[in-house]
């Protein structure tokens, strides 16, 4: 009877380990930005400290510390080439002008900032100040310096890092980072001033934050798409137990508009930015902050995780992006993934175009001269595959028709150095997959080789460890598959690979592989358009000495909830068949704008571009929107309502 009791209670404890391993966990819910290794260009050269900003007519304007001053360069296509720079700032003499900052006003004026800071031996006629100059004219003349605020003469009483912010109402903020409060003490605060006739006259400063005994600084503003409240990204080196500057927001309703006193060390309204708080010894400085079309927010910062020093002249630049709150920041990337030989310091995030992110960096080598590098980024929640077929040869003929028009839905590579694309496609049989990688040194003749592995959740089941639905497939060089089924909490091998078509093309420089996995391997009888999916994807590179995996950030291909939402874009422009409540919504295309009409109260509203963009997202709808489509036009419309059902319709 005991030994009975022990059997029934150890079978109760497996059922338990099973039921808990197998449980559903909720999805992975925000975007991944994919860095495009591809679009890596020189902006200034020399430079430093560069700010970009899309202008009205659509030209990028970048500014930076260059040329002995402040100078700016445009760009007529996206960033692919810069125009030389101009200086528009001339310090006078035994004065530097730092700290750039660009801003374009709703009325089209531009303000260009600066740190006036003179040079050492300090004297009493030369003070630590903001300035700025104005254009009226789409930047062709600019205005002489403008006065914003003056502090002490001395380098441990200045003032710094100037940031622009426009109210809805008109009022222009300059945020500045204070020390001319603080003769007797190391503190500095985050200050601003107002400008009511748009930027010419300012106002005296209040005190935006403060935490006595330490250092906010460089702080920039962003008035949230709620249009409610005003969040301000600050460097802050007085969390208990740090020492080190953590990337902090502290913020203020737009209705208070800082007229009820400052944020200070224990308000409620100072956060550190970060879902997960990183270790004490990680540093966050020189934080940025931007808000992309639907909602959810990006910053960047100079940080040493995987640095072999601490000292910030080994930094290099992080991007995370957070939710339409401007918190809870997580998907940490390096846009540059810089060797420890090279820096990436006072750097900044743009948002351009429907939602495209470009990181830019001064990059160099420590306590040396600097280059600004910029880099786009792809914030993506949910890759697609179009309806087609191929020939799987490893080469792409001109007449296959993948999902993107360049193969490049995701692009990879920043951590291996080999700019790596990769798309998908399907038909009624087979699943597709592409993927091209820049390698010089493509290892494939050993037992750990170079390759990409590709794993699926086709059964949705969002599991925290590997469990029956998950699909593994390892593309060697070699041309071989190594195929793993999840089971139990782990991947084991199957062997039965003869239906999986694979192809593989090596050149000197590049790989390009094609693949194709029957539906039936995945347990399908027919491809699950009317399902969420998921997907993880591993680029593994090989050298001589070294073997380096690359992964989507915040994936773990043990647990397919982290995964990347995947969805089969419906064949023609049908409407997706499981869904029989299409009546109730009206969709119709005019001038480029996409009009919803719907009988039902929508909670949550998103638009995705054809290779999985998300252009547009909104909650607690009304029952009528217009929507701007992209330039190319079209999408894969998503409507959640209050009841919790979902529709998709494919807008043409």
């Amino acid at each position: 009877m005991k030994h009975d009791k022990i059997f029934i209670l150890a079978v109760i404890t497996l059922l338990i380990s099973v039921s808990v391993c197998g449980q559903r966990v909720t999805p992975y819910q925000g975007s991944r930005i994919f860095w495009d290794m591809g679009s890596q260009t020189t902006v200034f050269s020399p430079g430093n400290y560069a700010r970009m900003i899309q202008l009205q007519d659509g030209r990028l304007m970048a500014v930076a510390e260059a040329q002995g001053g402040i100078s700016v360069t445009y760009s007529l296509n996206q960033g692919k080439t810069w125009n030389s720079p101009q200086r528009i700032i001339t310090p006078p003499s035994k004065i530097s002008s730092a700290n750039a900052e660009v801003i374009q006003l709703s009325d089209g004026t531009i303000l260009v900032g600066t740190n006036m800071r003179p040079n050492s031996p300090y004297s009493t006629d030369r003070l630590f100040g903001i300035r700025l100059v104005r254009s009226t004219d789409n930047g062709v003349s600019w205005s002489e310096p403008v006065f914003v605020f003056d502090a002490q003469y001395t380098f441990n009483d200045g003032c710094w890092e100037p940031a622009f912010l426009e109210l809805p109402s008109g009022e222009v903020q300059c945020y500045f980072a204070n020390e001319n409060e603080y003769t007797s003490s190391n503190d500095q605060n985050i200050s601003m001033c107002r400008s009511f006739d748009k930027g010419l006259t300012w106002s005296a400063p209040v005190t935006v934050s403060y935490r006595k005994g330490y250092r906010d600084g460089m702080p920039v503003p962003l008035l949230l798409k709620n249009q409610s409240d005003i969040v301000v990204i600050v460097e802050d080196n007085g969390w208990p137990g740090r020492g080190n500057f953590a990337a902090t927001t502290v913020r203020n309703s737009l209705a208070d508009n800082w007229t009820k006193g400052y944020v200070d060390a224990n308000s409620p309204l100072r956060g550190m930015i970060f879902q997960t708080i990183p270790p004490s010894s990680i540093y966050s400085a020189a934080p940025y902050i931007r808000q992309l079309p639907w909602g959810e927010t990006v910053a960047s910062y100079q940080g040493n995780e995987n640095r072999a020093s601490a000292d910030l002249q080994y930094a290099d630049m992080y991007v995370l992006v957070g939710d339409e709150q401007a918190r809870n920041f997580k998907a940490k990337s390096a846009p540059f993934a810089l060797e420890q030989s090279r820096h990436s310091i006072w750097n900044s995030v743009s948002v351009i175009d429907t939602g495209i992110v470009v990181a830019l960096g001064s990059i160099g080598v420590p306590n040396g001269a600097n280059d600004v590098v910029m880099i786009k980024g792809y914030p993506i929640r949910q890759a697609n595959a179009n309806y087609g077929s191929i020939t799987v040869d490893g080469v792409k003929s001109t007449d296959e028709k993948w999902t993107t028009a360049n193969v490049s839905q995701l692009c990879m590579g920043q951590a291996i150095k080999n700019r790596t694309t990769v798309d998908f496609l399907y038909d009624d049989k087979y699943l597709y997959l592409t993927a091209r990688v820049l390698d010089r040194n493509i290892i494939n003749t050993g037992t750990d080789n170079d390759g990409i592995r590709f794993m699926i959740d086709a059964d949705d089941v969002s599991g925290s460890t590997p469990q029956a639905g998950m699909y593994s497939f390892f593309f060697d060089t070699n041309g071989t598959v190594n195929f793993q089924r999840a089971e139990n909490s782990a991947w084991k091998t199957d062997n039965n690979t003869s239906d999986i078509q694979y192809a593989i093309d090596i050149q000197s420089v590049y790989y390009s592989i094609e693949a194709a996995i029957p539906w039936s391997l995945l347990s399908k009888a027919a491809p699950p358009v009317a399902n969420r999916m998921a997907i993880a994807l591993e680029i593994v590179n090989r050298d001589q000495y070294t073997r380096v995996v690359e992964v989507i950030p915040d994936v773990s291909s043990s647990a397919s909830w982290t995964w990347l939402e995947f969805r089969l874009i419906p064949k023609g422009n049908t409407d997706i068949p499981h869904l029989t409540d299409n009546s109730n919504i009206t969709t119709y295309i005019h001038n480029n704008i996409l009009y919803v009409n719907s009988h039902r109260r929508i909670k949550e509203f998103s638009l995705y571009s054809w290779d999985g963009k998300l252009i547009y997202k909104k909650n607690n709808t009304t029952l009528n929107l217009q929507i701007p489509l992209p330039d190319r036009g079209g999408g894969i419309l998503q409507l959640e309502f209050e009841d919790g059902k979902i529709v998709y319709k494919k807008i043409i």
